[in-house]
């Protein structure tokens, strides 16, 4: 019995040794499991300097240039103006008509500005600004900032701070004073100055010797006067009574008129009628907005009483 069993644990003993070479030890087992597995070729190739990766499409800004016409031509025929070089930004021809142009950049076709912004106006994207301005004598109420004295050159250099274009209401000659609207509003303009729609505007006048009271009844009641019309771009004369306005004496040689029309230049031809030069001419107030204590040459934004009003002419 014993032998036997002697034997058998013999045998066991030899299987054991036999086997043991296809077993890892526990050090080494753990040693695999601890070592990170390798990347994938995938993930190698996502990350790898080589293959950085692709950035997102960047947003083009500005309007294309064509686009710019899309009121007053079509596409085909705006892009038949610029290869024409019939168009210039800022003076200059073009790269095409997929040029960028911004709203700080004037346009013009044939060597006339061409107002792109009153046509491709968009209220989620442009704000309307409307500002006004105590303007100063020698300064031209002209966009066109090739213009020596401009308006707009005249308010950068007072601190105003422009995103898009802006654009005078209206004019106020370069020998007179006094306030101007200005907006990016292209609407506004073409509510406020049409003939039949235009807006009354009071004037302050001093003028070179003591004025008569039957002259200034004459002023009220209209005087003979040739001005200068322009309409689509041809200029003609008109000459033509002045429509009925009030007029009030202010001193010896000043007195105050509310116009409800704007012939070119039209307070000085009528005085010039009737034998008086005008020596000092001052705006002082527009469809009821008034300078508000502005200082010569200072401009302030318009309050949200005055948006109102000038808003109140697009519906009348």
């Amino acid at each position: 019995m014993k032998s036997s069993t002697s034997f058998s644990l013999f045998l066991l003993l030899c299987l054991f040794q036999k086997t043991s070479q296809f077993f890892i030890s526990p050090s080494v087992a753990s040693s695999y499991s601890t070592r990170s597995p390798a990347p994938s070729s995938s993930l190698l190739s996502c990350n790898s300097p080589s293959n950085p990766p692709s950035n997102p499409p960047t947003t083009q800004v500005g309007l294309r240039l064509n686009k710019c016409f899309k009121r007053t031509h079509s596409r085909r025929a705006a892009d038949a103006l610029i290869a024409a070089d019939r168009v210039l930004v800022n003076g200059q021809p073009p790269n095409g008509a997929g040029h960028r142009v911004q709203p700080s950049d004037i346009v013009t076709l044939d060597g006339v500005e061409y107002d792109f912004q009153e046509f491709n106006t968009d209220d989620s994207k442009s704000p309307y600004v409307y500002v006004k301005y105590n303007k100063p004598l020698g300064t031209i109420c002209t966009s066109d900032r090739t213009i020596t004295d401009n308006i707009i050159s005249a308010l950068r250099s007072s601190g105003l701070k422009l995103s898009s274009r802006i654009y005078p209401i209206g004019r106020l000659d370069k020998d007179s004073h006094g306030l101007i609207l200005l907006s990016n509003d292209g609407r506004i303009p073409n509510s406020v100055l049409r003939s039949e729609k235009k807006k009354s505007k009071i004037y302050h006048v001093t003028v070179d010797r003591y004025i008569e009271d039957y002259d200034l009844a004459a002023l009220s009641a209209g005087v003979v006067i040739t001005t200068v019309a322009q309409r689509d771009k041809v200029k003609k004369p008109l000459t033509a009574p002045t429509l009925p306005c009030s007029v009030k004496r202010l001193g010896l040689r000043e007195f105050k008129i509310v116009l409800n029309e704007g012939r070119n230049r039209q307070i000085r031809k009528m005085c010039e009628a009737l034998d008086y030069d005008v020596v000092e001419l001052q705006r002082t107030e527009f469809m009821g907005i008034t300078l508000d204590n502005l200082e010569y040459g200072e401009w302030k934004y318009c309050s949200d009483e005055e948006i109102n009003i000038l808003k109140s002419a697009l519906n009348n």
